[in-house]
Protein backbone atom coordinates (compact mmCIF):
# COMPACT_ATOMS: atom_id res chain seq x y z
CA UNK A 1 0.00 0.00 0.00
CA UNK A 2 1.34 3.64 -0.93
CA UNK A 3 0.02 7.11 0.68
CA UNK A 4 -0.83 9.53 -1.60
CA UNK A 5 0.32 12.57 0.32
CA UNK A 6 1.50 14.72 -2.27
CA UNK A 7 -1.33 16.71 -4.53
CA UNK A 8 -1.92 15.72 -7.55
CA UNK A 9 -4.73 17.10 -10.10
CA UNK A 10 -6.67 14.26 -11.91
CA UNK A 11 -9.03 14.71 -14.36
CA UNK A 12 -9.44 12.17 -16.43
CA UNK A 13 -8.69 8.30 -16.43
CA UNK A 14 -5.38 8.61 -18.80
CA UNK A 15 -4.29 11.10 -15.92
CA UNK A 16 -4.77 8.35 -13.58
CA UNK A 17 -3.27 5.44 -16.21
CA UNK A 18 -0.21 7.89 -15.73
CA UNK A 19 0.25 9.02 -12.66
CA UNK A 20 0.32 5.86 -11.07
CA UNK A 21 4.26 4.75 -11.44
CA UNK A 22 4.54 7.93 -9.18
CA UNK A 23 2.53 6.79 -6.53
CA UNK A 24 4.29 3.64 -6.53
CA UNK A 25 8.21 4.60 -7.30
CA UNK A 26 8.36 2.64 -9.96
CA UNK A 27 6.63 1.55 -13.50
CA UNK A 28 4.47 -1.27 -12.83
CA UNK A 29 4.50 -4.22 -15.41
CA UNK A 30 2.28 -7.60 -15.27
CA UNK A 31 0.64 -5.74 -12.28
CA UNK A 32 -2.28 -5.00 -11.36
CA UNK A 33 -2.80 -1.56 -9.49
CA UNK A 34 -5.77 -0.24 -6.98
CA UNK A 35 -6.84 3.72 -7.05
CA UNK A 36 -9.28 3.72 -4.25
CA UNK A 37 -10.86 7.12 -4.36
CA UNK A 38 -13.02 8.89 -1.45
CA UNK A 39 -14.59 12.46 -1.94
CA UNK A 40 -12.90 13.14 -4.74
CA UNK A 41 -9.50 12.24 -3.40
CA UNK A 42 -7.21 9.37 -4.12
CA UNK A 43 -7.04 7.67 -0.76
CA UNK A 44 -4.79 4.54 -0.76
CA UNK A 45 -2.79 2.81 -3.78
CA UNK A 46 -2.20 -1.08 -4.13
CA UNK A 47 -0.16 -3.02 -6.27
CA UNK A 48 0.04 -6.69 -7.09
CA UNK A 49 1.85 -9.31 -9.39
CA UNK A 50 -0.75 -10.01 -12.45
CA UNK A 51 -1.87 -13.61 -12.13
CA UNK A 52 -1.73 -16.32 -14.95
CA UNK A 53 -5.37 -17.27 -16.44
CA UNK A 54 -6.76 -19.41 -14.02
CA UNK A 55 -5.01 -18.22 -11.23
CA UNK A 56 -6.76 -16.20 -8.12
CA UNK A 57 -3.90 -15.01 -6.20
CA UNK A 58 -4.17 -11.55 -7.64
CA UNK A 59 -7.60 -11.17 -6.56
CA UNK A 60 -6.69 -12.94 -3.34
CA UNK A 61 -3.97 -10.39 -2.38
CA UNK A 62 -6.41 -7.20 -2.82
CA UNK A 63 -9.05 -8.19 0.15
CA UNK A 64 -7.15 -5.75 2.29
CA UNK A 65 -7.85 -3.06 -0.14
CA UNK A 66 -11.99 -3.35 0.30
CA UNK A 67 -11.58 -4.21 3.79
CA UNK A 68 -10.02 -0.34 4.12
CA UNK A 69 -12.06 1.48 1.60
CA UNK A 70 -15.12 -0.24 2.00
CA UNK A 71 -17.46 2.79 0.27
CA UNK A 72 -14.88 4.05 -2.37
CA UNK A 73 -14.89 4.18 -6.02
CA UNK A 74 -11.70 1.76 -7.19
CA UNK A 75 -9.41 2.10 -10.54
CA UNK A 76 -8.28 -1.04 -11.05
CA UNK A 77 -6.01 -1.39 -13.98
CA UNK A 78 -3.77 -4.49 -15.60
CA UNK A 79 -0.49 -3.36 -16.58
CA UNK A 80 0.68 -5.63 -19.24
CA UNK A 81 1.17 -6.15 -22.65
CA UNK A 82 -0.78 -9.76 -22.89
CA UNK A 83 -4.33 -8.79 -22.64
CA UNK A 84 -5.89 -11.65 -21.96
CA UNK A 85 -3.89 -12.03 -18.90
CA UNK A 86 -4.58 -8.57 -17.83
CA UNK A 87 -8.51 -9.21 -18.54
CA UNK A 88 -8.36 -12.83 -17.01
CA UNK A 89 -7.04 -10.49 -13.88
CA UNK A 90 -9.04 -7.82 -14.06
CA UNK A 91 -12.50 -10.31 -14.10
CA UNK A 92 -11.08 -12.21 -11.31
CA UNK A 93 -10.80 -9.29 -9.32
CA UNK A 94 -14.14 -7.55 -10.09
CA UNK A 95 -16.16 -11.10 -9.23
CA UNK A 96 -14.27 -11.20 -5.74
CA UNK A 97 -14.78 -7.54 -5.02
CA UNK A 98 -17.92 -6.77 -2.87
CA UNK A 99 -20.95 -5.30 -4.45
CA UNK A 100 -21.27 -2.53 -2.93
CA UNK A 101 -18.18 -0.47 -4.33
CA UNK A 102 -17.69 1.39 -7.06
CA UNK A 103 -15.30 -0.48 -9.83
CA UNK A 104 -13.68 0.55 -13.19
CA UNK A 105 -11.50 -1.92 -14.85
CA UNK A 106 -8.71 -1.03 -17.62
CA UNK A 107 -6.25 -2.52 -19.28
CA UNK A 108 -2.99 -0.75 -19.98
CA UNK A 109 -0.20 -2.16 -22.35
CA UNK A 110 2.10 0.91 -22.13
CA UNK A 111 1.02 2.27 -25.08
CA UNK A 112 -3.10 2.61 -24.83
CA UNK A 113 -5.28 1.87 -22.37
CA UNK A 114 -8.64 0.11 -22.12
CA UNK A 115 -11.84 0.13 -20.67
CA UNK A 116 -13.20 -3.12 -22.77
CA UNK A 117 -11.25 -6.34 -24.21
CA UNK A 118 -12.78 -5.00 -28.07
CA UNK A 119 -12.31 -1.15 -28.20
CA UNK A 120 -9.51 0.52 -29.86
CA UNK A 121 -8.15 1.95 -26.95
CA UNK A 122 -7.16 5.67 -25.50
CA UNK A 123 -3.18 6.40 -26.50
CA UNK A 124 -1.48 7.55 -23.47
CA UNK A 125 1.99 8.57 -22.17
CA UNK A 126 3.94 6.20 -20.27
CA UNK A 127 7.34 7.87 -19.49
CA UNK A 128 6.69 12.03 -20.51
CA UNK A 129 3.60 12.24 -18.64
CA UNK A 130 3.00 15.92 -17.20
CA UNK A 131 2.72 13.76 -13.71
CA UNK A 132 6.43 12.36 -14.18
CA UNK A 133 8.02 15.69 -14.92
CA UNK A 134 5.92 16.91 -11.51
CA UNK A 135 7.71 13.95 -9.55
CA UNK A 136 11.05 14.71 -11.08
CA UNK A 137 10.77 18.44 -10.10
CA UNK A 138 9.78 17.29 -6.21
CA UNK A 139 12.94 14.93 -5.91
CA UNK A 140 10.74 12.19 -6.10
CA UNK A 141 12.04 9.48 -8.18
CA UNK A 142 10.32 7.19 -10.50
CA UNK A 143 12.33 3.77 -10.90
CA UNK A 144 11.74 2.08 -14.48
CA UNK A 145 10.92 -1.06 -12.79
CA UNK A 146 10.17 -2.74 -9.46
CA UNK A 147 13.37 -4.57 -10.03
CA UNK A 148 15.87 -1.49 -10.43
CA UNK A 149 13.84 -0.90 -6.88
CA UNK A 150 14.99 -4.24 -5.03
CA UNK A 151 18.42 -3.12 -6.15
CA UNK A 152 17.88 -0.30 -2.82
CA UNK A 153 18.53 -3.33 -1.04
CA UNK A 154 21.52 -5.44 -2.82
CA UNK A 155 24.91 -5.54 -1.25
CA UNK A 156 27.49 -2.92 -2.77
CA UNK A 157 30.88 -3.78 -1.47
CA UNK A 158 33.00 -6.76 -1.92
CA UNK A 159 33.72 -9.41 0.47
CA UNK A 160 37.10 -8.27 1.11
CA UNK A 161 35.70 -4.37 1.40
CA UNK A 162 33.06 -5.15 4.41
CA UNK A 163 36.05 -7.07 6.14
CA UNK A 164 38.41 -4.53 5.92
CA UNK A 165 35.79 -2.30 7.55
CA UNK A 166 35.06 -4.62 9.86
CA UNK A 167 38.27 -4.73 10.86
CA UNK A 168 39.35 -1.02 11.07
CA UNK A 169 35.68 -0.47 13.39
CA UNK A 170 36.62 -2.96 15.75
CA UNK A 171 40.08 -1.39 16.43
CA UNK A 172 38.25 2.10 16.73
CA UNK A 173 35.42 1.31 19.04
CA UNK A 174 36.96 -0.24 22.65
CA UNK A 175 33.28 -1.35 23.73
CA UNK A 176 29.79 -1.58 22.09
CA UNK A 177 28.93 1.33 24.32
CA UNK A 178 31.07 3.63 22.24
CA UNK A 179 29.51 2.01 18.97
CA UNK A 180 26.14 2.70 19.80
CA UNK A 181 26.47 6.00 21.02
CA UNK A 182 28.48 7.00 17.56
CA UNK A 183 25.79 5.47 15.81
CA UNK A 184 23.60 7.63 17.62
CA UNK A 185 25.13 10.88 16.53
CA UNK A 186 25.28 9.31 13.04
CA UNK A 187 21.75 8.80 12.85
CA UNK A 188 20.89 12.67 14.44
CA UNK A 189 23.58 14.13 11.98
CA UNK A 190 21.54 12.75 8.87
CA UNK A 191 18.41 13.44 10.03
CA UNK A 192 19.90 17.65 10.06
CA UNK A 193 22.10 17.08 7.03
CA UNK A 194 21.30 14.16 5.09
CA UNK A 195 24.38 12.73 2.69
CA UNK A 196 26.63 9.96 1.85
CA UNK A 197 27.89 7.36 4.31
CA UNK A 198 31.06 5.93 4.05
CA UNK A 199 31.72 2.11 4.67
CA UNK A 200 32.60 2.54 8.10
CA UNK A 201 29.99 4.30 8.85
CA UNK A 202 27.19 1.98 7.58
CA UNK A 203 29.24 -0.83 9.32
CA UNK A 204 28.92 0.92 12.75
CA UNK A 205 25.06 1.38 12.01
CA UNK A 206 24.89 -1.84 11.30
CA UNK A 207 26.20 -3.36 13.95
CA UNK A 208 24.62 -1.04 16.05
CA UNK A 209 21.39 -2.47 14.54
CA UNK A 210 22.14 -5.45 16.76
CA UNK A 211 21.43 -3.50 20.28
CA UNK A 212 17.78 -3.57 20.64
CA UNK A 213 17.56 -0.55 22.43
CA UNK A 214 19.33 1.70 19.72
CA UNK A 215 17.25 -0.50 17.15
CA UNK A 216 13.91 0.54 19.28
CA UNK A 217 15.07 4.23 19.48
CA UNK A 218 15.87 4.67 15.54
CA UNK A 219 12.76 3.37 14.53
CA UNK A 220 10.42 5.44 17.06
CA UNK A 221 12.02 8.01 16.92
CA UNK A 222 11.30 7.69 12.28
CA UNK A 223 9.01 10.41 11.50
CA UNK A 224 6.66 11.71 8.74
CA UNK A 225 9.60 14.19 8.72
CA UNK A 226 12.82 12.68 8.82
CA UNK A 227 11.10 9.82 6.91
CA UNK A 228 12.41 10.27 3.65
CA UNK A 229 16.36 11.32 5.06
CA UNK A 230 15.84 7.80 6.81
CA UNK A 231 15.20 6.26 3.66
CA UNK A 232 18.72 7.58 2.34
CA UNK A 233 20.54 6.24 5.18
CA UNK A 234 19.08 2.38 6.08
CA UNK A 235 19.94 2.00 2.18
CA UNK A 236 23.18 2.70 2.21
CA UNK A 237 23.95 0.76 5.38
CA UNK A 238 21.94 -1.59 3.92
CA UNK A 239 23.61 -1.51 0.66
CA UNK A 240 27.14 -1.22 2.50
CA UNK A 241 27.39 -3.05 5.84
CA UNK A 242 27.19 -6.19 6.40
CA UNK A 243 25.22 -7.91 4.71
CA UNK A 244 25.01 -11.51 6.98
CA UNK A 245 23.68 -8.30 9.85
CA UNK A 246 21.37 -6.12 7.51
CA UNK A 247 18.47 -7.48 9.35
CA UNK A 248 17.97 -4.59 11.61
CA UNK A 249 18.75 -2.16 8.74
CA UNK A 250 16.44 -3.97 6.58
CA UNK A 251 13.71 -3.26 9.05
CA UNK A 252 14.29 0.07 9.57
CA UNK A 253 14.51 0.75 5.95
CA UNK A 254 11.41 -0.74 5.58
CA UNK A 255 9.70 1.58 8.61
CA UNK A 256 10.74 4.69 6.75
CA UNK A 257 9.29 3.85 3.56
CA UNK A 258 6.21 2.58 4.85
CA UNK A 259 6.03 6.10 7.11
CA UNK A 260 6.95 7.94 4.09
CA UNK A 261 4.64 6.98 1.82
CA UNK A 262 6.43 4.84 -0.05
CA UNK A 263 4.63 1.46 0.26
CA UNK A 264 7.09 -0.81 -2.13
CA UNK A 265 10.10 -0.02 -0.61
CA UNK A 266 8.80 -1.91 2.61
CA UNK A 267 7.47 -4.68 0.67
CA UNK A 268 10.90 -5.34 -0.98
CA UNK A 269 12.90 -5.22 2.27
CA UNK A 270 10.17 -7.62 3.60
CA UNK A 271 10.77 -9.78 0.80
CA UNK A 272 14.61 -9.49 1.38
CA UNK A 273 14.44 -9.92 4.96
CA UNK A 274 13.09 -13.87 4.25
CA UNK A 275 15.60 -16.71 5.74
CA UNK A 276 17.03 -13.44 7.61
CA UNK A 277 17.41 -13.11 11.09
CA UNK A 278 16.09 -10.09 12.08
CA UNK A 279 13.68 -8.45 14.97
CA UNK A 280 10.63 -10.37 14.79
CA UNK A 281 8.44 -8.32 17.03
CA UNK A 282 9.21 -5.31 14.12
CA UNK A 283 9.08 -7.62 11.60
CA UNK A 284 5.94 -9.04 12.10
CA UNK A 285 4.52 -5.37 12.46
CA UNK A 286 5.35 -4.23 9.31
CA UNK A 287 4.25 -7.27 7.73
CA UNK A 288 0.65 -6.76 9.52
CA UNK A 289 0.70 -2.91 8.16
CA UNK A 290 1.49 -3.97 4.38
CA UNK A 291 -0.88 -6.81 4.25
CA UNK A 292 -3.63 -4.76 5.78
CA UNK A 293 -3.07 -1.59 3.83
CA UNK A 294 -2.69 0.48 7.12
CA UNK A 295 -2.79 3.95 6.23
CA UNK A 296 1.13 5.22 7.25
CA UNK A 297 -0.40 8.25 9.07
CA UNK A 298 -1.38 5.44 11.83
CA UNK A 299 2.19 5.57 12.50
CA UNK A 300 2.06 8.96 15.51
CA UNK A 301 -0.23 7.03 17.33
CA UNK A 302 1.57 3.44 17.43
CA UNK A 303 4.70 5.19 17.54
CA UNK A 304 3.50 7.47 20.83
CA UNK A 305 2.38 4.26 22.51
CA UNK A 306 5.79 2.50 21.89
CA UNK A 307 8.11 5.75 22.94
CA UNK A 308 6.31 5.84 26.41
CA UNK A 309 6.85 2.20 26.67
CA UNK A 310 10.54 2.06 25.44
CA UNK A 311 12.26 5.30 25.50
CA UNK A 312 10.28 7.42 27.78
CA UNK A 313 13.38 10.40 27.86
CA UNK A 314 12.09 10.84 24.20
CA UNK A 315 8.44 10.41 24.51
Amino acid sequence: MTDTSHPQTLRSLTDLVEVVPTFLGFHPTESVVVISIEAGSVVLTARVDLDLPGGHGTAAALRAVWRKVPHGDHIVIAYSDDPDRAWWALDDVADAMPGHCGRTLLHADGERWYEDPHDSGTPYDRLGSVHLARAAYDGRPVRHSRAELARLVEPARTPAEVTASLERVAESFATLGCLVAEARALVAGHDDAPGDLDIDEATVLCLATHEAAFLDEALLLTTSDNADARIGLWAQVVQSGVPNCAGGALVALALAGWVAGEGAIASICLEALEGRPGPGEWIEMLEAVIADAVHPHMWEEVRARQLALRVPEAS
